[in-house]
């Protein structure tokens, strides 16, 4: 029965039917190009909030691959790879030869599929058989050598981003760079940079070590391979097309690595929040509610932003995969085969050939045309992973330079740049006094010194006072007069704005602050820090144990007896029988202690170090008032000097001399006074 004919158009009509075509498909591509357009718009808005309210301003700096990006990739792999005969280099090598050797089995393997494709044409069984075994075997080292590459891959990810994370240690670890870092605003974000960004820079270049050599590798030698077949010419009007593919794809692809580095971005801003939130969850509950209705908001505004910046990202890579798809894939492989096919049905020798022998050569011919077209496909789409890589790049070397510059300014620095960021500062005043000036002496001195808080707004003026060996002072007065400012000064961290401010030598002087902080470890740990953990010590390379500071002792050698009278001091003796393991008991110190233990086991750790001067900043405001006084009396005992911040006034009996602050004023132009608290005067 013969089927019946569907209507045939007219010449006429197949051409209004075409023009309908390409112009709908025009209008739908200004549609498309406008709806991305828009879309790249609303990313930039949505960074750009989170960006002015992370650091204040709209970050300008654009992210692409260009010759900035080339030199700072060539810094990061530098440190990567730092010579010809280190065991990055030998991986790599490794990989390489990995990689030559899938690519030599990739053309073995073409050439038994078309082998046993003969066969089967020939209905040879025996020889089929015979084929079939030959792949077996050779089927053997292709699979070690495909695991090997994986295991390569994996290897130099972890190596790179060894030798990468260790030298952000040292220098971030270096010169107080973590304090500049976190408090002085020197650097947004730095723990994701240093683990999460460090990691994802390293694997896409590991990856792309991998997608980069074994495509150039397959062109090669398919090349040659395929010459025998179908000659350069067609090989060359492939290449020819793929070119054109290439400035095609470049010229429409979205900006991803300025996506890849504006998304982690969100994403560290993301963390972030929730990482206030742990911090204040107290202050927070208090409050709550609404607290906690307001905090949901406020992270639910940040995942709202990650989310939506990235649901604009997938819309630009689904557009931006589809001409991959349809260009590089697809597109593809009708040119190779219409390739072929014209230079078989050109060739003088092709009608010699019989069926089996068309059918081998068919067979192995598309297998090694496909795997170059998957090479040349790759090739091209290493703009994407490279565009990726910038964005990681950008991120890391970011953070490369701005611990390298941390590391090695000068504090004051950082702390101006935090005053200029946070815009104009007060009028300075006229009487600051000389110019400023650091110097190391016995004794803790402050001779006409001047200290501005960060916003530039004057604290003190003029002010002189020294701590001698048994005199201890005290700091008081209100809060933001500037007493932790003056400290923070005596350390180093903050400028002074004017004087001479002497220090004695660090091993000499002892810190202790509102909230102790207590390390990861045991009980002896506790008290042993600022030695690292006696696990950690025991685990640390030689060469990091010869960097730590000759002036303290290693954790291993501690005296038991005088670690027991130091606890036994601040009356925390019962941890030592409530825990198991006595001194080594690894407990979480931090949660199970309550907020005056804390304070009274950072106070052992003060009698247990022993400086000549300590530095004690509201270290016992959770003690009780009978607890504060036996705490300072074992300080006293000890023959520790002490400078003080506190605000109740039994304390004053510790001291010899108290420092007032009272804020600058037109009664009080230098903000401070002098109180004689013994037998001896103070100048004012």
């Amino acid at each position: 029965m013969e089927r019946p004919k569907g209507p045939v158009l007219t010449s006429q009509q197949k051409r209004i039917l075409a023009v309908a075509i390409l112009g709908g498909g025009g209008a739908a591509l200004v549609e498309i190009r406008s709806l991305l357009k828009a879309v790249r718009k609303e990313q930039q808005t949505i960074f750009g909030l989170d960006d002015v309210k992370t650091h204040g301003k709209a970050s300008g700096s654009r992210i692409q691959v260009d010759k900035r990006f080339l030199v700072r990739l060539g810094k990061i792999l530098s440190l990567c790879v730092p010579g010809l005969w280190s065991r990055e280099a030998a991986l790599i090598a490794a990989q390489g030869g990995l990689l030559v050797s899938r690519t030599l089995l990739t053309e073995v393997v073409s050439t038994l599929e078309g082998i046993s494709g003969r066969h089967i044409t020939n209905g040879d069984w025996p020889l089929f058989v015979r084929s079939l075994l030959k792949f077996a075997g050779i089927c053997v080292p292709a699979a070690l050598v495909n695991a090997g590459l994986k295991l390569m891959q994996k290897q130099l990810q972890l190596a790179w981003s060894s030798r990468i994370t260790r030298h952000l240690h040292e220098k971030y670890c270096e010169n107080k760079a973590f304090y500049a870092a976190s408090v002085l605003n020197g650097l947004s974000h730095a723990d994701q940079r240093i683990t999460e960004d460090v990691e994802n820079f390293c694997f896409t270049l590991s990856e792309l070590f991998s997608y980069t050599f074994k495509p150039l590798l397959d062109i090669a030698l398919f090349t040659r391979t395929l010459s025998r077949t179908m000659g350069y010419r067609a090989q060359l009007t492939l290449y020819a097309y793929y070119l054109g593919v290439g400035a095609l794809l470049r010229a429409t692809a979205p900006p991803l690595a300025r996506m890849v580095a504006q998304e982690s971005s969100l994403t560290a801003s993301f963390r972030a929040a929730h990482q206030r939130l742990v911090s204040h969850a107290e202050e927070v509950a208090f409050n709550d509610p609404p607290a906690g209705a307001a905090e949901r908001m406020i992270l639910n505004q940040h995942l709202g932003r990650l989310l939506r910046y990235s649901h604009l990202s997938s819309l630009q890579r689904f557009f931006q995969q589809v001409n991959d798809q349809y260009f590089v894939k697809y597109m593809a492989s009708i040119v190779s085969l219409g390739l072929y096919a014209l230079f078989q049905y050109s060739s003088p020798d092709y009608s010699d050939l019989d069926l089996a022998q068309r059918t081998e050569r068919y067979i192995k011919t598309v297998r090694l045309l496909s795997n170059t077209s998957r090479g040349i496909g790759d090739l091209m789409l290493v703009y994407k992973r490279v565009a990726g890589l910038a964005g990681h790049t950008s991120r890391v070397s970011e953070l490369l330079e701005a611990v390298e510059r941390l590391s090695n300014e000068s504090h004051h620095e950082a702390f101006r740049r935090r005053q200029s960021h946070q815009g104009p500062s007060p009028p300075e005043a006229t009487d600051a006094g000389t110019d400023p000036r650091r110097q190391q002496g016995e004794a803790i001195a402050f001779e006409d010194v001047a200290v501005d808080s960060p916003d530039g707004t004057p604290l003190v003026r003029h002010l002189t006072f020294s701590v001698l060996p048994g005199r201890s002072v005290i700091i008081m007065g209100p809060n933001g007069s500037g007493k932790s400012s003056l400290l923070r000064c005596l350390a180093g961290l903050w400028p002074h704005q004017a004087g001479v401010v002497t220090s004695p030598p660090k091993g000499a002087m002892f810190y202790l602050a509102q909230r102790p902080y207590l390390v990861s470890g045991s009980l002896r740990d506790q008290l042993l820090y600022p030695m690292p953990p006696s696990a950690v010590w025991a685990s640390a390379r030689k060469a990091e144990r010869d960097l730590f500071p000759a002036d303290y002792e290693p954790p291993t050698r501690s005296d038991e007896a005088h670690l027991l009278r130091c606890i036994e001091a601040v009356e925390l003796e019962y941890l030592l029988s409530r825990h198991d393991g006595g001194w080594e008991a690894v407990k979480n110190w931090q949660e199970i202690l309550s907020g005056g233990k804390k304070q009274r086991l950072a106070m052992a750790r003060l009698l247990y170090h022993k400086p000549k001067y300590a530095i004690l900043d509201e270290c016992t405001s959770a003690v009780s008032a009978d607890g504060e006084a036996k705490l300072y009396k074992a300080v006293l005992a000890a023959g520790i000097t002490a400078c003080s911040i506190a605000h109740r006034p039994q304390l004053r009996k510790f001291h010899s001399i108290a420092i007032v602050f009272e804020g600058m004023s037109a009664s009080n132009p230098k903000g401070w006074r002098c109180e004689y608290l013994d037998s001896e005067n103070c100048t004012d």
